[in-house]
């Protein structure tokens, strides 16, 4: 992710959240914020906040943040949505969402070999062997494509990458 959080012993509460989010997320663990869980089971916070024994007020700021809240309390939550504790983002929901959102932005993002050539370049390297490499590639594949029918699949990659 271009934001990656590191801690140390220095790290402020915030950066813990912003830490666990960017790890489930990369970890491809299904962690979920606890407005999530609750909306998931289609309960009002009135409910979940009777079903956990707590005011109303405090499911809105745990949902908001649950890193502050109680964990037997959060336990019986779990249990009334049917999940496990180890599914529950412990941080800011918005963390948890902002991470989710940076991974799929990498996820759709693809790198061009003539941008890597050009970085290359611009960090000093020497990159002939590597367009060498790639302009074989170009003129094996411009060859095969030359004698290929036109037709059908063949036909729209040409197209598609003329």
């Amino acid at each position: 992710m271009s934001n990656t959080v590191t801690l140390n012993q220095n790290s402020t509460r915030a950066d813990r959240s912003k830490y666990l989010a960017q790890v489930a997320v990369s970890k491809s663990r299904s962690m979920i914020s606890l407005r999530e869980a609750r909306e998931n089971v289609r309960c009002s916070i009135k409910e979940a906040a009777e079903a956990a024994g707590i005011t109303e007020r405090t499911l809105k700021k745990w949902e908001i943040d649950c890193g502050r809240a109680d964990p037997f309390a959060i336990g019986r939550l779990c249990k009334y949505y049917g999940i496990s504790m180890s599914h529950i983002h412990a941080g800011k929901e918005e963390d948890l969402l902002t991470a989710r959102r940076e991974a799929s932005t990498m996820e759709k993002k693809t790198i061009r070999v003539e941008d890597i050539v050009t970085l290359f370049k611009h960090m000093g390297r020497d990159t002939t062997e590597l367009e060498n490499f790639l302009e074989e590639i170009r003129g094996s594949w411009e060859a095969e494509t030359k004698n290929a029918p036109a037709t059908g699949i063949a036909k729209a990659f040409v197209q598609s990458h003329m």
